[in-house]
């Protein structure tokens, strides 16, 4: 890790530390540099202002927890990381989502989750073998991925009532479920339409 991107990362940690306690318009880069022991002219080295940086946290962090093992880890077992990872940094979002001027959470999960559930599609097409396009795939990962987005929302601003291992349980079940149908009707609709 090269010692930018050290560097960044204890800028976000410090942002991160902050909002678990105070609201992010509270916050000012001089707050987030003085939490860090860093001088403040570092922080514009690395970020623009700190909008850019809440942007960075929420791309970086869901890349890290989604993208980089969507190519060799089971997609349940990233929701697993998923739901826990959203339970640690709970109060981290829960003010986070407040901030709705700039970089919005909801952009970021949703690019990463829609790739995830292009993954998931491809696996249970292939292993149900069901023949789907890829508009009806991106049109279905896409659907999956804003609901996603909007079921994490919900699930961390009421203060994560229900357990994670039992939200991943329950999203895993609902989403192997739900597509498999989806899927075997757009394959049934195709031959109706011959």
């Amino acid at each position: 890790m090269t010692s930018s991107i050290i560097t960044q990362k204890m800028i976000a940690k410090s942002l991160k530390d902050l909002m678990e306690t105070e609201t992010f318009h509270k916050i000012s880069v001089s707050d987030i540099m003085i939490n860090c022991q860093m001088r403040r002219q570092t922080f514009y080295y690395h970020f623009q202002d700190k909008y850019e940086l809440l942007g960075w946290i929420y791309k970086e962090e869901t890349k890290e927890n989604i993208t980089d093992f969507i190519e060799y880890e089971k997609w349940e077992n990233i929701f697993n990381q998923l739901f826990g990872y959203f339970y640690e940094n709970q109060r981290f979002y829960r003010n986070a989502f407040k901030v709705v001027e700039q970089n919005s959470f909801n952009e970021y999960l949703y690019e990463h989750t829609k790739n995830l559930y292009l993954k998931i599609i491809d696996e249970l097409s292939l292993g149900f073998g069901i023949s789907v396009s890829e508009e009806k795939k991106s049109l279905l990962a896409s659907f999956y991925s804003h609901g996603f987005g909007g079921t994490i929302k919900d699930w961390i601003q009421n203060a994560c009532m229900i357990n994670p291992s039992v939200m991943s349980s329950l999203m895993k079940t609902m989403i192997h479920d739900q597509l498999i149908l989806s899927l075997r009707q757009s394959a049934n609709h195709k031959v109706e339409k011959r």
